[in-house]
Formats: structure tokens, C-alpha cells, sequence
């Protein structure tokens, strides 16, 4: 079988593909299952055969999400418009937020207000969010969408703790360790966690600045960043 996958491709894409074979190297580990894969139009395009193919192709949607398209949740919304859809954030404007699902749809200003006021640009920069970054959504009948209330309950909840936490997208999990630890801030942070193929999030400790660690390792990790600025500090 054949499948497309949702995650986006925005690194070279010798990188990318060498990402992904680690990760399904370790994750079919076991399983009978002959993967191979490609990209096209900045995704992932997975050949799977034997025994397992079906076990597997439900990983990596899971994982990596199913590109869906707008008759697709024209469908959907007639019956179910509490979908949710995996995505990611496509670019970041003053006015609105633009997610991928398989397709691009707005999030607008009026549909952030559960994450404070101020425009979409704001809200997006006091959150952290950057371009890539994976989310959940639900489609709206006008055709926009909105963050899913457990979107938001997770950005409220990392908001709200005393630590910084800083969206890395263009590096893998060990990259992002070993930049750290060259510029001397293994001690500086809780740790890595990865929340997509090239994407993860760097808990700082309570008395780390995370805008200083982007400043730090920047310099040896020119990649995307954001940085949630902890409230209770």
C-alpha cells in the first residue's frame, strides 16, 4: 500500500528522510513490514508491504497525521463538526493563523479568545507559536477553523507553571541535546521533549531564561524557535 502523510518536509531533504528511516527503523522493529519512502510536494510518501503494512500505516497517521482534503470535511461537518484534525501551523499574520490539515484554513482573531486578547500575531507570539508547530483543530461551518479546547487547555496549562518552555522545529531531539550541552546549558533545563519528526519543546528549569537559551544555542542551531514564557515566576 501507498500513503501520503501530513507532516511537512521544510528541512533538506536528505535530513528529513534520514529522520524518518530512524524512526520507523526503531518503531517496525519486529513487525513484518518492508517500508520505503519518498517526498513529494514537501511530504512524506510511505510504501508499505507485508503482514503488518496495516498495523503500520495506522502508526504513522497516528504519528504523523492523515492529510484530508475539503470535500473530505464537507462531508464530515454535516454530521460531526466536532472533528478533530491533526495539523500544523502554516505562517503566523497579524490578523490570523493559518493551519494545515491537508489543506489551509484561517484562524482568526475572534476564534483566539480563549488565549487572551490581542490579535492573532500576539497571541501567537505570547504562546510561542511558530511555523510547524503540530496542533488539533476543529473546522467551523464558515470555513475557518479553531484550536480544539485541548489545544488550548495544554497551552494554558505550560503557561500557567513557573518554567519557560521553547518550541524548537527543524532539528531532531538529539540535536537539540547536543546544542545544548555544547553551549553549556545541560543543567539549565528539565529536558527534551519530541513532539514531532522535527519538532520538540526544551523545558527550561524554574530560574533558566528561555529567551537567553535561544539567544545561546542559536548560534549553533539556526532553526525556528519560540518561547512560552512561563507565568509563575
Amino acid at each position: 500500500m501507498k500513503i501520503e502523510l501530513l507532516q511537512p518536509v521544510y528541512i533538506p531533504e536528505e535530513n528529513a528522510v534520514q529522520s524518518f528511516k530512524a524512526f520507523t527503523d526503531a518503531e517496525f522493529k519486529g513487525l513484518e513490514v518492508s517500508c520505503s519512502v519518498t517526498v513529494q510536494n514537501k511530504r512524506f510518501h510511505v510504501s508499505l508491504d507485508g503482514e503488518d503494512a496495516e498495523v503500520c500505516e495506522n502508526l504513522l497517521y497516528k504519528e504523523f497525521g492523515k492529510p484530508v482534503t475539503k470535500k473530505e470535511i464537507a462531508f464530515e461537518s454535516d454530521s460531526d463538526s466536532e472533528t478533530a484534525y491533526k495539523g500544523f501551523i502554516q505562517t503566523i499574520n497579524p490578523d490570523q493563523i493559518l493551519v494545515n490539515i491537508g489543506f489551509e484554513l484561517p484562524i482568526t482573531t475572534e476564534s483566539l479568545e480563549q488565549l487572551g486578547a490581542g490579535t492573532a500575531g500576539q497571541i501567537a507570539a505570547r504562546f510561542g507559536m511558530i511555523p510547524y508547530l503540530p496542533v488539533t483543530v476543529h473546522v467551523l461551518p464558515d470555513g475557518t477553523a479553531a484550536f480544539t479546547k485541548e489545544q488550548i487547555d495544554q497551552w494554558w496549562s505550560w503557561k500557567k507553571t513557573s518554567t519557560d518552555r521553547i518550541f524548537v522545529n527543524g532539528a531532531t531531539r538529539s540535536q537539540v541535546k547536543a546544542a545544548l550541552q555544547r553551549k553549556g546549558h545541560g543543567r539549565d533545563v528539565y529536558g527534551v521533549e519530541k513532539i514531532g519528526l522535527t519538532e520538540c519543546v526544551i523545558i527550561c528549569k524554574e530560574k533558566t531564561d528561555g529567551p537567553g537559551i535561544v539567544s545561546s544555542i542559536g548560534r549553533v542551531l539556526p532553526v525556528q524557535m519560540g518561547v512560552l514564557l512561563g507565568m509563575k515566576k
